[in-house]
Order: C-alpha cells, then structure tokens, then sequence
C-alpha cells in the first residue's frame, strides 16, 4: 500500500523539526510539514478544517469535544509552560504580586485560550484569586478568534468584555485602561488573530513583569503541582483515524522520536550566542529531568485532569471531560 500523503499544521519547534525535516519520517505516511502560528492554526481548523493533522489549542479541543466535534487527539504536547508568570503590568501600578490584582481589569487575548484557562486555575490554585475578582478583556475580535468558531459566552458571575476596535492589550495597559495583561505566548510568531507581543512588551518602557523572577516562581510551581502548563495537543481528522486505525499510534511514535533527536542534539546550544545558554540547560536538567517535554497520558495525567477541572469550574465546558474519552483509543496506555 502506497503511503498516505498528509498535511500537518505545526509551528516551528525543536523537538518537531525532525518531522519537517524529513529526519523522522511516521511509518506509512509522506507528511507535509506546513509551518504556521498556533493561534492562527486553531481558527483555520476550527473554520475550515484545513489539515489532516493539526496542533491544537487544548482548552478549545476541550470545548469542541463538548460541543460534539469528533477530532481525534493523540497525547503529544508540543508547547507547555508556566503562563501566570508571564503577566505584565505597568512600571508604576505597585503591583508586584497576583493578590494585589484583586478587583483589577485583566487583559488576555481571549478569555478561554489554554494559558488564559491556566493562568486562572493557578491564581486560584496557589493565590486564592477566582476568575470573578477580576474584569476581563480580549484583544481578539470575534470575527478572527477561536470564541467566535465556539459561539462563546462569559461565563455566569464573570465580568468579559471585548477591548474596543483599534485597542490592543498593550496599548489598553499603557492608558491605564486594564491593570494587568497575559499576552499570546508565542514571541515572534505573528499571527492574523494577534496584536500584542510578548517580546516587543519586554522591551517597552513603562511595562514590566509582575513577578520578578518569573523562572523562580514556575520552579516553585512545579516543584508544588509536579507539572508546567499543558498548552496544546495534536488532532487527526476524525475520518482518517477511524479508516486508518494504525495512524494515530505511528504518529504519536514519530513525534517522540523527533522529540528525542532534538534532545540528542543540544550541544548545539553551546554555539549559540546566548551566553548564558549551557549553564541554563544545565540548570533546567535538574528541574525537569532528561525529558522536559513528556508525552503521552500516564506522565501527564495530573496535569490534563487539573486542565480538565478548571475549564469545567471556569464555565468554559458544560461537564467534566474523561481523558478517556478525547484521546484515540490506540493511545490510551502510553
């Protein structure tokens, strides 16, 4: 039988491009490796279901499950991190903790993005701060979001207004006009949903992080919780993984072996020109271990059933979800 001829939908990383490469190559499938931003990933597939495989947003898979949306994911997740530590506020507000943002106006790119749904959960979690302290505001219009894709509602008892048209989260926290903003994470990836960049925030003056030492509270919060934020997923169409019952299982197995070829390959970190590259990766070693990025549903199981929680205590999904039942059946016991 000739190989499937597939398309994957993917940003750039590391440890997947050995997949774009051509390196690794999933048994029984020539791939076609088309490199676009997550955010703007999400909304072409949410609208018109462009790619045989795609990277997916795990809180708007979630919420498409809900809704009836018969995707099939595999566990591999490509991006993870520690999303409250990535709050930005102004130089002057006074702001140096996330209690003090108790009856702020709090700006995110759209209330039920994943790092949004994190950022919440681990307020809550480790803060005492509940989605209903805050007024929220997006930056993305419903038109080009994946809420707009999903018919979203504010949540009961939450307040969840859109910025008006010409205002990005940026420009909202420089006038004062919000207290705090969680940007897309995704630094240097424009994106057609996007206005507001993580990196051109760092090198505004008069905007600064909230946490002081952001690395220091995401080694506190995984030393805590045992995990970093689950951001995205990876979705087959669901007629593929039902007539080619061998493909989600062969392509879990090639993104872990692009994963491992990446890992193998970190010595080119020591010719980079960050200085401070090799003594970071050294440090990071003895948080995360040898696989900062794991795979599949035993090691992860905590962190997706506390992503689960909170998007049913959020109000974003109707019922708690079973991992069993939004993973592919071949990929249950990894």
């Amino acid at each position: 039988m000739a190989n499937l001829e597939l398309s994957l939908g993917m940003a750039d990383y590391d440890r997947t491009s050995a997949l774009m490469s051509g390196i690794v190559r999933p048994a029984g499938v020539d791939l076609h490796y088309i490199v676009s931003p997550p955010s703007e990933t999400f909304w072409r597939m949410l609208k018109f279901e462009v790619f045989d495989i795609s990277e997916m947003s795990m809180s708007t898979f979630l919420i498409s499950k809900s809704q009836g949306r018969r995707w099939k994911a595999i566990p591999v997740f490509p991006y993870r991190s520690f999303f409250h530590t990535a709050i930005f506020v102004r130089e002057e507000s006074g702001f140096h903790s996330p209690e003090e943002l108790k009856g702020k106006k709090f700006g995110v790119p759209e209330y039920q993005v994943t790092a949004a749904v994190w950022l919440r959960g681990a307020l809550e979690q480790d803060f005492d701060l509940k989605p209903s302290d805050m007024k929220w505001y997006m930056e993305r219009r419903r038109e080009l979001s994946h809420g707009g894709e999903t018919s979203f509602k504010s949540p009961k008892g939450v307040s969840v207004e859109y910025l008006p048209d010409g205002v990005t989260l940026k420009s909202a926290l420089l006038d004062g006009k919000i207290d705090a903003l969680m940007p897309s994470p995704y630094p240097g990836m424009p994106s057609l949903l996007n206005r507001t960049d993580y990196l051109d925030l760092t090198r505004t003056e008069g905007i600064r992080l909230l946490f002081e030492d952001p690395v220091e509270e995401g080694k506190r919060y995984f030393r805590k919780h045992g995990y970093s934020h689950i951001n995205h997923t990876v979705i087959v169409k669901p007629d593929l993984a039902e007539k080619f019952k061998w493909l989600p299982l062969n392509l879990y197995k090639a993104f872990e072996e692009a994963k491992e070829y990446a890992y193998q390959h970190f010595d080119k970190i020591i010719k980079s020109s960050l200085i401070f590259a090799y003594p970071y990766w050294v440090e990071q070693l003895k948080l995360f271990g040898t696989d900062p990025y794991p795979y599949g549903i035993k090691a992860n199981r905590k962190a997706l059933e506390d992503l689960i929680g909170m998007s049913e205590s959020q109000g974003l999904i109707p019922s708690r979800l079973k991992i069993e039942d939004i993973f592919d059946e071949t990929t249950l016991n990894l």
